[in-house]
């Protein structure tokens, strides 16, 4: 499969304007949106380790309880993101608003661990609003600004990520069942933000033009086209194990810092606060300069060693002061990695399928989401294990596992690169034109 052809910037502004997509105004939008379910999510995750514990689960049933979520994700995600190609992002929006409200509620008003797990389900099961988010930036972005843009909605990510582990943490300290309150309340502001500010940006006129594109440029229009190629599974993997690593760091930080550090509610949401607000803070200020100065390319290869790195030293995280040093490079590379990932692979498929191929990158995000907490609580269950004459506590089997992950991550994304050498032709080009650029100013003065 040749790589899509898209739209010149021009022409692509051109299309915008013709649907009364205002693209700035759009992007801030999305990152409010993003902002509000951010925040209920993290208001309440925080607090399953308490909740779970306050009746009496183990350890390892707080990561059922995450991996539940992603298990009902797996299945729905993919369909959703279908939908948002065949219907619009609008719509599907709203229902998985109005589904992440009402599971928000059933969690406040839970009083076993049966209830909570439903709970969860009901949440994975309407998760698509992040899959359709990312379609509609694809939707009202170029491939060469995209990258930046899909930065651009980590500050709503991340602020969300900020705000809400410590209101979640204060209110939690109160009482648990306030925060799945408040979250719930907070999806009615969203769904009323989603009715009456967010434009449809692939309106029925768009989608029909787009069909039309399609049969008119296909040899054989009978035949449906498919998103999967080797770019797209390769980028895929890529997807996954950044995820998994991800998530086997925090679907555990809050017991870890619970059991490691003795620290309780408003701790554990100071420690989710600090890489929220970093991760904003490259995502809002430092993402646009960095790419522009070192390209695409070197800051993919740079957050993929980072990774390591970072991993290397986290079972060494002896004081709970280190996890905040250690949160630094951490969000670093969460910042920048997602997006450029991200980018790559919508560079693989048509715009048509930009839905259907976000709910499939998120479905692999769920996947990841589903044996992360387990591998981690298990780890933290067990407490350890003795190979030979050496104990490896639960934090170097954390660590060390990450660390191995991180190195396939890197070989898998050398390889992309090397067989897809047309992935960053643009980005050479454009750093050609800059340096040509700069050659001139040098020249007059």
């Amino acid at each position: 499969m040749s790589t899509p052809k898209f739209p010149s910037t021009q022409e692509h502004q051109n299309n915008l304007e013709m649907y009364n997509i205002n693209q700035k105004r759009a992007l801030f939008t999305i990152i409010l949106s993003i902002l509000l379910d951010i925040f209920g999510y993290t208001m309440v995750l925080p607090l399953l380790p308490s909740i779970a514990m306050d009746l009496g689960a183990p350890d390892f049933m707080i990561g059922v309880l995450i991996s539940s979520n992603a298990l009902a994700a797996l299945f729905f995600i993919p369909i959703w993101g279908k939908l948002s190609d065949k219907y619009g992002r609008k719509p599907i929006l709203l229902i998985s608003q109005a589904g992440t409200g009402l599971s928000f509620l059933i969690l406040a008003s839970s009083n076993s661990i049966e209830i909570i797990l439903i709970a969860r389900i009901i949440d994975g099961v309407f998760g698509g609003q992040i899959p359709v988010i990312r379609a509609y930036i694809t939707d009202i972005t170029t491939p060469q600004e995209r990258a930046t843009h899909m930065g651009k909605i980590m500050v709503g990510y991340t602020l969300g990520m900020t705000i809400g582990p410590l209101v979640g943490g204060f209110l939690g300290s109160i009482h648990w069942r306030f925060p799945p309150y408040l979250a719930s309340s907070l999806t009615i502001i969203l769904m009323i933000m989603t009715i009456t500010i967010i434009v449809e940006s692939m309106p029925k006129e768009r989608r029909i033009e787009l069909k039309t594109q399609l049969v008119s440029t296909q040899t054989n229009p009978g035949k449906m086209a498919t998103i999967w190629n080797k770019e797209v599974i390769l980028r895929m993997v890529q997807v996954f194990i950044f995820s998994l690593i991800s998530f086997i760091f925090t679907s555990s930080a809050a017991l870890v810092v619970v059991e490691r550090y003795n620290a309780g509610p408003s701790t554990i949401g100071l420690v989710m606060a600090v890489a929220g607000l970093s991760v904003m803070i490259y995502g809002a200020f430092l993402i646009k300069p960095i790419i522009k100065k070192f390209g695409e390319k070197r800051l993919l290869f740079t957050t993929f060693i980072l990774f390591i790195i970072v991993f290397l030293f986290y079972p060494f995280l002896y004081d709970l002061w280190m996890v905040f040093i250690f949160i630094l490079p951490y969000s670093f590379i969460v910042a920048f990695m997602r997006p450029l990932i991200t980018t790559n692979m919508t560079k693989a498929v048509r715009l048509d399928q930009q839905g259907l191929l976000s709910g499939w990158s998120t479905n692999f995000q769920s996947v990841s989401q589903i044996i992360a907490p387990l591998i981690a609580y298990s780890f933290l269950q067990m407490g350890g294990i003795t190979i030979g004459l050496i104990f490896l506590d639960s934090y170097f089997l954390i660590g060390f596992t990450n660390v191995v992950l991180a190195v396939v991550l890197l070989i898998i994304g050398y390889l992309d690169i090397k067989y897809h050498p047309k992935l960053y032709s643009y980005d050479r080009l454009r750093r050609k034109r800059e340096a040509m650029r700069k050659r001139k100013l040098k020249e007059k003065k």
